[in-house]
């Protein structure tokens, strides 16, 4: 049975797709088969989304962009709010089926990124977290390394284990070419009061390229050893 992580953030722009490749990198160089999936997208430029594609060359599989995600949609905006726009609203059947087809695909790990941060609205009257397969994975928490992150991270980390989530570790992700003020400082804070592991950094790159990019994550964290 393939081991699931689910990649969630502590807010939209974290950076969770880019560490989420760059996890899928160092799995892959570990000799593992990872297979990625996003559940619900939104924001499309010319018929492509930058994420999904992301995934794609990430997991170094022949896949489509339609095989990885469930409910995509064209515009740039809250899922909820577009899901009825586009009059294609989210059901959790829909993902169930869409993950169990990712975990009997052959992989070893599948990855799973969730969109925003942790309390993302899927209808007007249900949250992503209310989706019950979310009981079994191992989330992983990327903080963005800006002002507030602090808070940010706690308050997730910690939300999730009150609700019964199992937070196997957090990500330090620098998303701007400088770096915080007194980003060890703020490092050392969140490795000293998060309640779960901390797994590594990932630096901003400016291209974007996750496979060139710097990371000291440790996989023996996660209990995945080379």
């Amino acid at each position: 049975m393939a081991r699931k992580f689910f990649i969630t953030g502590t807010d939209t722009d974290a950076g969770k797709t880019f560490c989420a490749c760059v996890l899928m990198r160092r799995l892959k160089e570990a000799g593992l088969k990872v297979r990625p999936y996003k559940p619900v997208v939104a924001g499309f430029e010319n018929g492509r989304n930058a994420d999904l594609e992301s995934h794609i060359r990430a997991s170094e599989l022949d896949l489509r962009p339609e095989d990885i995600t469930t409910f995509a949609y064209q515009e740039a905006i809250a899922p909820h709010i577009a899901a009825v726009h586009e009059n294609n609203p989210i059901d959790f059947g829909s993902l169930d089926r869409d993950l169990a087809k990712a975990e009997t695909s052959g992989a070893d790990v599948v990855i799973t990124e969730g969109a925003g941060g942790w309390y993302l609205p899927v209808s007007d009257t249900a949250l992503l977290p209310e989706w019950p397969a979310l009981k079994g994975m191992e989330i992983i928490i990327v903080v963005g390394m800006k002002l507030g992150c602090l808070n940010h991270a706690m308050m997730t980390a910690t939300l999730l284990k009150k609700e019964g989530f199992n937070p196997v570790g957090f990500i330090a992700n620098t998303t701007t070419p400088q770096k915080m003020p007194f980003y060890a400082e703020n490092l050392n804070t969140l490795k000293r009061i998060m309640p779960c592991p901390f797994i590594g950094e990932v630096s901003y790159r400016e291209d974007g390229d996750f496979m060139k990019a710097h990371d000291t994550l440790e996989l023996s964290v996660l209990g995945i050893c080379k």
